[in-house]
Parts: structure tokens; sequence; C-alpha cells
């Protein structure tokens, strides 16, 4: 029978400022700090000799705080929300791999395939620098207007921080990361891209099942938004189909535009409310300036509706 290594780092003793400091601790602690980018971020730098100097105290003080603990300087054996979050900024191996095809989802599979990219595997924190729609990372899409994005679509630039740490947590997403996460209320454009610069590596990835679970919960939000506006516009015309009469396909499409910010929503309203075909909803999707600019996106909106 193998014998397999615990997920979280076991301390024998206290580390810090008075702690026991076994040289072996202190060695592992200072080589989790250099490795999860303690001197990218704050440009100071300790060695990892095994020996707790003032250096290595201050990048445990500066870790707490970053993690919302009170910043004693000293970490338990007991700590593993501490150790957890340095583990994850650097180690990639104990993320759970998708193997079984594309991601579905229950509902809402176009604006899922439209929110980010995903690979089989993923090796580093900061792998957005080179994939830019790789999503189950922090990320910000670059435009003032947004805010920290997880997932897909989980935007926290207009959530409070008791909204994001609930909604992180129902979703099945680690505690310390809802706690980071929360952090990120209402940030939004430069203020945004430095948060996933700094927090980033400390989220690390969230699992295919989280992004899933996670996409679920926001979706649901979207879709009764977009419930409302079409029950707003189609108020206006004459003997106008229910929700749930006209077809899912243009009902997840129409869902999908609302993520968008679709401007003339009105008039795709007017369209699916007497019954328009799928054809004429892709006719509108390809003459609409707005949406017809996202090409990968409407192109996924057209697939959508041809199946």
């Amino acid at each position: 029978m193998l014998n397999h290594k615990p997920r979280i780092y076991r301390l024998k003793g206290t580390i810090g400022k008075c702690g026991t400091n076994n040289p072996d601790d202190v060695k592992a602690i200072q080589k989790m700090i250099i490795s999860a980018g303690y001197h990218l971020f704050t440009g100071r730098t300790i060695k990892a000799n095994g020996v707790c100097d003032s250096q290595t105290e201050q990048a445990i003080i500066w870790y707490q705080r970053l993690l919302t603990l009170s910043p004693t300087g000293l970490i338990y054996p007991t700590d593993s929300f501490f150790i957890q979050a340095i583990e994850n900024a650097y180690t990639a191996g104990r993320r759970v791999q998708h193997t079984t095809g594309s991601l579905r989802v229950r509902e809402g599979q176009v604006t899922f395939d439209s929110e980010g990219i995903d690979y089989i595997t993923a090796v580093e924190p900061f792998r957005q620098q080179r994939y830019p729609g790789f999503s189950r990372i922090l990320h910000w899409p670059p435009k003032f207007s947004s805010g920290v994005t997880l997932g897909r679509g989980y935007d926290m630039g207009n959530r409070s921080s008791g909204e994001i740490f609930s909604t992180l947590r129902l979703a099945g997403i680690e505690e310390y990361k809802a706690v980071i996460c929360s952090k990120a209320s209402h940030l939004k454009g430069h203020q945004a891209g430095q948060f996933v610069r700094v927090y980033g590596p400390l989220i690390g990835e969230i699992t295919h099942a989280q992004q899933i679970r996670l996409f679920e919960i926001v979706y649901r939000e979207k879709l009764n938004y977009a419930q409302g506006v079409y029950s707003r516009n189609s108020r206006y015309v004459a003997d106008a189909l229910t929700w749930y009469k006209i077809d899912k396909e243009i009902r997840d499409v129409f869902v999908d535009t609302i993520y968008q910010g679709n401007r003339t929503a009105p008039d795709m309203v007017k369209i699916m409310a007497r019954g328009g075909s799928q054809n004429e909803i892709i006719d509108y999707l390809k003459n609409d300036p707005i949406l017809s600019s996202d090409r990968r996106r409407n192109e996924i909106r057209i697939r959508g509706l041809n199946k």
C-alpha cells in the first residue's frame, strides 16, 4: 500500500515570533513563502535557512494580513487555513481534473460556453497571462466597468462582501478562498486588475465542479432578470407567447444577450413574443451591431440555435 503525503503540511510546533521554531518547520514555511511570490508582491526577500529571523516574521505577518487573520507573526500547527492558502499559491498537482469531454450545465449552456475557456489540466495560478479565456482563476476583463471575476461570469464588482462569501461557499469553494474573494467587493477597473495580480496566486484554480455550481447559481440571477425584461416588453405585443412557450434554445440565447448588455432587447422580445423562428433570431443577432461585434460569442449563440 502506497503512503501518500498529507494534503497540507503539518507543523511540529509553532513558527514565528516567540514560537518553538523547529528548523525543519521554519525552512518549510520559508520555502512556501518564497514560492508563493512574496518577493514579487513586496520586493522583500527571505532565506530558506531554517532560522526564524525578523524577515521571516514580517513575511508571516504580511500573509496573515492578506488572509484577514490576526497579524501575530505566529503560526500554530492548527493553522491549516494559513498553510493551505500559501501552499495553493504554488502547488498545481492537487486540482480535480475533468476528463470526460465538454463541461455541461443544467441550463444556460450557451452562456457557459461563451463566458470562458477551459482546459483538461492547468498548471499555474497565473495561467491567464498566456490563456486569456481561462476561467477557473481570478481574472479581470479589461474594461473599466468590470470587476474581479471568478469562473464563468461571476463578477464581484457590484456585490457586497457578505454576498460574495456566502455565494462562493454555497458553490462549494473553500472558506479561505471565499474570505479572500470577499475583499474584491465593489472593486472595478485598475483596482480590480491589481487585486487579481496580488490575490490570484492564493486563490489558484477552482475545480470544474465548483465552477459549474457557481455558474448555475449566478445564471439564475440573469435568468430571472431576463424573464423580467421579456415580461415588461412583451406586454406591447398582441397575443404574446408566455416565457415558457418560447423555444428553449431561443430563451437561452436571449438570456445570454442580457449578459452582454443587450441594448436592443425590446426588438428581440418582439420577435420572440410573436413566435418568431430561430432563423429570424439568427438574422437579428447578425444584424445587431453590438451583439455581432463579439464574433466568438455570436457564433456560439447561432450554433445553439442550429442544434
